[in-house]
């Protein structure tokens, strides 16, 4: 590949021997809750492929399909969802009354990581990737990029935590002294900080069809009162929905430029934010695999180009 700086390293991935490519690019992932096993599905062959990005920004769910791309698991993201969205302690308005997240957060950071689906700590830590988690800074109400290098630690854990954790459905994430929430709040598509980066090639994983537009926040009247203590955060709640369309605007026009390569779903995503059903999952999974590899010759041209 010219034009692109590559590190390469033979590994041995299900069985087969592959040579992991990472190109000097970046990689931006979406969130969108259980709309993440399209992402899910679309790294997994990158990760067949052994196509991994020297810059990885993760939103939400984002962040959580990051970490075991970057650890090279594959079918990990998509174990983890389709095996425990129906355990109550994994996900359940019970672990919300009693502990202020609708997500279980031991549940989700050690018992998962370290005895049910074992996390690959050493490969994340050694694997030369830059890797952001995007999170919203309650008090400035402006999103901030978490770099994480080592997720045995629980500063960095807590980072990924932060980025996913949903406004209403999740208690503030304390990081030295400052308090954040969901990174899709100020930033879903942070396609402007990977270009303010310097990457000069840049692949955005969005989780919508091409002609999804975000609409107001119906519930921003609860919104004003759990957080009124932090009127940034609220005002960029209120205008969540102009920014993110203002952002497809720029991604359209930066795409017809030829200067990102977008993989979206080629359909309407009809699957809940929450939603439990292991079929509608399997079927979102299986399409951003498929996608990914209907369009793996396509983006490899892309990042070759000059």
């Amino acid at each position: 590949m010219n034009n692109m700086e590559i590190v390469e390293n033979e590994i041995t991935n299900d069985k087969n021997t592959v040579t992991d490519t990472i190109v000097n690019a970046g990689i931006v992932l979406e969130g969108g809750g259980m709309r993440g096993l399209y992402t899910a599905g679309v790294l997994d062959y990158f990760i067949e492929k052994g196509l991994y990005f020297k810059n990885c920004y993760g939103v939400s769910a984002g962040a959580t399909q990051g970490c075991s791309y970057i650890s090279k698991q594959k079918r990990r993201a998509y174990n983890i969802f389709t095996k425990y969205m129906q355990d109550k302690r994994y996900a359940s308005f019970g672990n919300l009354i009693k502990e202020g997240n609708y997500f279980g957060k031991d549940f989700s950071l050690k018992k998962i990581p370290d005895e049910l689906e074992p996390y690959d700590y050493d490969t994340f830590k050694n694997s030369g990737i830059n890797f952001y988690a995007v999170a919203t800074n309650c008090r400035t109400g402006e999103a901030e990029y978490l770099k994480i290098d080592d997720m045995r630690k629980e500063e960095d854990m807590d980072k990924v935590w932060a980025s996913c954790s949903l406004p209403l459905l999740s208690k503030n994430v304390r990081i030295d002294d400052e308090e954040y929430l969901d990174g899709g709040v100020a930033d879903s598509i942070p396609v402007v900080k990977a270009i303010k980066d310097g990457n000069n090639k840049v692949v955005l994983v969005l989780t919508r069809d091409i002609n999804y537009r975000k609409k107001p926040n119906k519930l921003i009247s609860i919104i004003k009162l759990k957080y009124r203590k932090y009127p940034k955060f609220v005002s960029v709640m209120e205008r969540r929905h102009s920014i993110y369309n203002k952002t497809l605007k720029r991604i359209a026009k930066l795409e017809r430029e030829g200067k990102l390569f977008v993989i979206r779903p080629k359909s309407e995503v009809k699957i809940g934010r929450l939603e439990k059903d292991v079929h509608k999952m399997t079927d979102l999974y299986n399409a951003g695999y498929n996608e990914a590899k209907d369009c793996f010759e396509s983006l490899i041209k892309y990042l070759k180009s000059e």
